[in-house]
């Protein structure tokens, strides 16, 4: 009798391992019905149970999140339709999202979008006409330390009229976009359609790596450069070296950041001239760009930046007339600000944080262009 007993929990075990979904997940999906979520002209705040919609930081907020789209959906239709210019914050471990009528895809977002947080989200798509996220020209941003797993043999990303030369799918920090490796191997990752260009390889960032706990999936990743080890001398040189200076050019109302002429980093905001005429930049572009290894710290409640600056605890918090060096409180030029969930500092006071003099910069008032020698 009590091998039997054993046997039976056994298999219960391994059927739900087989079937993690089914096994916990049914009881607590709940229904989506079409259009339940349609974020395009929503200009006031909304919520269910396990999201949020904020309208003026155009930001939805899955945390619980556990829905499935209503099998009643039209083809061509998706779970989530969000607006151009559209942030979505997944916090938490216990989110997912279904579709399981024909071409109906998880997400659809009519312009710019970025996922970030610390928490994941699982997809299942019924079947190969589904798509996870679609987006109408991009750039999609998947940053911070947020996870998506999708289970599906379509795409993950179907990115419609593409254009330009910057990139349009990129993977940051410490996000992950996770697949199934045998859809890898059937170039099911992304779609680019109706593009008006073909520079393909300028529009994707990220690196994709096997995982290394389970080799049946493969993570799309952020994209490291790789440098060659190269031999020690045979004996010290002394020679004097020239510290490198590069030039950077940010231009008002322009989302690319340029170093050396060449374009280094887009922003998925642009810079602006607020009231009292400082160039306000967002701090993860500015840091992007001088170092592109630094890691930001942001709390989303308290509205607080924290990085470090030459071994020193650096925190600057949206609205304060001061931020923190250590234990030193030191006086901002302009009060920083928060822009569509990006914290913007002004560009004189980034400079006063890193300790860069002020007869590198050059404000070219025609072209509303800051040049800065750094």
């Amino acid at each position: 009798m009590v091998k039997k007993l054993l046997s039976l929990l056994f298999c219960g075990v391994f059927l739900t391992g087989l079937c993690p979904a089914a096994a916990f997940a049914e009881e607590s999906v709940k229904t989506l019905e079409p259009g339940q979520m349609d974020f395009r002209h929503a200009d006031t705040d909304r919520q269910g149970d396990g999201w949020y919609w904020d309208a003026n930081g155009v930001t939805l907020t899955l945390e619980n999140f556990q829905y499935a789209l209503s099998e009643s959906a039209t083809e061509d239709a998706a779970a989530i339709y969000l607006p151009k210019d559209a942030y979505v914050q997944i916090e938490g471990d216990n989110n997912i999202l279904e579709t399981n009528s024909h071409r109906s895809n998880a997400f659809h977002c009519a312009g710019s979008v970025n996922f970030y947080g610390d928490g994941s989200l699982s997809i299942f798509l019924s079947d190969s006409s589904c798509h996870a996220i679609h987006v109408v020209e991009g750039p999609l941003l998947i940053d911070d330390e947020v996870e998506i797993a999708v289970e599906t043999h379509g795409y993950l990303v179907y990115l419609e009229n593409a254009k330009g030369d910057h990139p349009l799918i990129s993977i940051q920090d410490k996000a992950k976009l996770r697949f199934k490796t045998k859809e890898h191997e059937n170039n099911n990752i992304l779609l680019i359609k109706k593009a008006n260009t073909k520079t393909y390889s300028s529009w994707l960032s990220y690196a994709a790596e096997r995982d290394s706990f389970d080799l049946d999936y493969t993570n799309l990743v952020a994209k490291t450069v790789q440098t060659e080890p190269t031999e020690a001398p045979s004996a010290p040189v002394e020679e004097e070296k020239t510290p490198e200076v590069n030039e950077y050019r940010i231009v008002i109302g322009d989302a690319n950041i340029r170093k050396n002429g060449t374009i280094s980093y887009t922003a998925d905001v642009v810079p602006y001239l607020n009231q009292d005429g400082y160039t306000m930049l967002p701090l993860r572009a500015l840091l992007m760009v001088s170092n592109p290894e630094q890691q930001i710290n942001w709390n989303n409640n308290t509205k607080q930046a924290s990085t470090f600056v030459d071994n020193k605890l650096v925190t600057v918090v949206s609205g304060e007339p001061t931020y923190t060096k250590e234990t030193e409180k030191i006086a901002l030029r302009t009060p920083a600000e928060t822009v569509n969930g990006r914290l913007f500092v002004s560009l004189r006071d980034w400079m006063d944080i890193m300790e860069i003099d002020v007869s590198q910069l050059d404000w070219d008032a025609a072209t509303k262009t800051v040049t800065l020698t750094y």
